[in-house]
């Protein structure tokens, strides 16, 4: 009885260091050191709202606003941790993509107007499932060596299918399924590699735009009465009941909603900003 009593004893004492410990850590910030660290290093906010919370950190990165932190838990999903970079665009572009390895369970709901892209490569091909509005771009944006290598070393930071990156016309979502802020070197590297894909992608996607098109005049007949037109944004028809819009520059139709995301023509070198009604 003596020896249940001292064990019971021991127990509740080495519950008690641990919650105080704990505590010591979040109110003195050794706990989100990491955090502190990316801080300082790229110049940005660190907010921490409580113990309960987790800490993120928000900075400018050639003209994109980053967010770092942790994904919120969803009710009816698995509360593992997940490491999320997520690169708001300050101007919208005409691009949806996603990237993550075979092994993860593909999302419920594909990213609009998208399809399967295969590369080529039969190594990578093998390793990960990418969708893309754009193939062509998808392909020139993956074949970059800097890509790829930002791609794998992302990989490496979380388990076996821990990795997410997907685009969208306002923000580049980075995901490590990983609480990366328990490592400085950890959540740099996080950082570092998801940045060198968001400058990689700015890239490809302002030297597709300064290429231009080419318009060409039809005369009386119209694209958009030719039959049920494509939005260039999400590569969906435009129904009759929908509401729509057309560029002002090159006639391009629209959905209304599209247009509006992204706030701008969504053909390569049109840059139009004006639209009508349809």
């Amino acid at each position: 009885m003596d020896v249940l009593v001292v064990g019971i004893i021991v127990l509740a004492l080495y519950a008690i260091v641990r919650i105080f410990g704990a505590l010591w850590a979040g109110l003195s910030g050794a706990r989100y050191r990491a955090y502190r660290a990316l801080a300082r290093q790229y110049r940005g906010r660190y907010e921490h709202r409580g113990l309960v919370d987790p800490p993120t950190v928000s900075f400018g990165h050639n003209g994109s606003s980053v967010r770092v932190g942790l994904a919120p838990v969803v009710a009816g999903q698995p509360s593992m941790p997940r490491t999320r970079v997520v690169t708001r665009f300050a101007a919208g572009i005409p691009f949806r993509f996603e990237l993550f390895p075979v092994q993860r369970p593909s999302p419920k709901q594909v990213p609009r107007g998208t399809r399967l892209v295969r590369m080529g490569d039969p190594v990578f091909d093998r390793h990960y499932v990418v969708r893309a509005n754009d193939p062509e771009i998808a392909r020139e944006f993956l074949n970059r060596d800097s890509a790829r290598s930002a791609i794998e070393a992302l990989r490496k930071l979380g388990p076996p299918g821990g990795i997410l990156v997907s685009v969208n016309p306002e923000r580049l979502l980075v995901q490590i399924d990983r609480n990366l802020g328990q490592s400085v070197s950890g959540l740099d590297s996080a950082v570092r590699e998801s940045l060198v894909l968001h400058d990689l992608l700015r890239s490809k996607i302002t030297e597709r735009m300064a290429e231009g098109i080419a318009i060409v005049d039809v005369g009386a007949s119209s694209p958009v009465e030719a039959g049920p037109p494509i939005c260039k944004v999400c590569n969906e028809p435009i129904g009759p009941d929908e509401a729509k819009v057309i560029c002002a520059s090159c006639k391009t139709p629209h959905h209304r909603d599209c247009w509006t995301f992204v706030g701008a023509c969504s053909i390569y070198g049109c840059q139009g900003k004006q639209c009508v009604s349809a």
